[in-house]
């Protein structure tokens, strides 16, 4: 049976990883470890200048006092009997759209798993007043579905809108948008600063952003290397990092 990890950024009480473990409890064995609490907008975090506790919650299920990298290499090194099949992580309450992707736990959770070569699936639902798990649960179930099992991909983020299920119009393959926050430091008035803002979209057709303003699941295959091939093409041709080479 394959053995599936299923972890996420908003702590192992959030409704959305209770979910998530549900649905993959029919595609796997299914093992729980994520923090303890929230840890939303952690990135790719590691503890490193303090030990890490974890307790054990249930038979296959740990909460761990770090961020949700931390949750996913302890994991895959101490607590999993085998290497996983495939990571989850999620479902997160709010979107992880575009840029958001370098701030998000739920996403870099995903993104370590990747690290080591485990196919690795995050899910994302807005977040507003009316939560609906219940979409939440079939498309995790869809995507399951679609991806359990398979090796062609290394990381995927999925996002959609928190709708009623009948009112999605489909699954689209997107490429990250662009979405920045107004303001996105406020000084308040006992000298304190609160990072946050109001989002603002580009919405491009075939975005993500475009995706779920127009009720789709949207599906972004996500890549681990960031290096700029294009300039580093053209500055490797360039007289300039010749000559600099020529000088280290």
């Amino acid at each position: 049976m394959p053995v599936i990890l299923v972890t996420n950024d908003d702590g192992i009480e959030a409704p959305g990883i209770k979910v998530l473990a549900e649905v993959a409890s029919d595609f796997g064995e299914v093992w729980v470890v994520a923090p303890v609490e929230e840890m939303s907008a952690a990135s790719h975090s590691l503890t490193m200048r303090r030990n890490i506790r974890v307790r054990k919650v249930g038979s296959r299920a740990y909460a761990v006092e770090g961020s949700p990298v931390d949750s996913v290499l302890i994991a895959l090194f101490e607590l999993l009997p085998k290497w996983p099949d495939l990571i989850l992580s999620g479902i997160n309450a709010g979107y992880n759209l575009a840029e958001d992707v370098f701030y998000s736990g739920t996403v870099s959770a995903a993104r370590e798993g990747a690290l080591y070569g485990i196919p690795a699936i995050a899910l994302s639902m807005e977040r507003k007043e009316e939560m609906h798990w219940d979409t939440a649960e079939k498309v995790a179930r869809d995507i399951l579905s679609e991806f359990a099992g398979r090796r062609d991909f290394r990381l995927l983020s999925v996002n959609f809108p928190s709708v009623p299920y009948g009112v999605l119009r489909g699954r689209v393959w997107t490429y990250l948008g662009n979405r920045t926050y107004e303001r996105p430091v406020r000084r308040n008035g006992d000298g304190t600063y609160t990072i946050g803002g109001k989002p603002i979209f580009t919405v491009k057709e075939g975005s993500d952003v475009w995706a779920v303003l127009n009720l789709y699941v949207s599906v972004s295959p996500l890549s681990l290397d960031l290096t700029d091939w294009k300039y580093l093409k053209n500055a490797s041709s360039s007289n300039l990092s010749q000559n600099s080479a020529k000088q280290i």
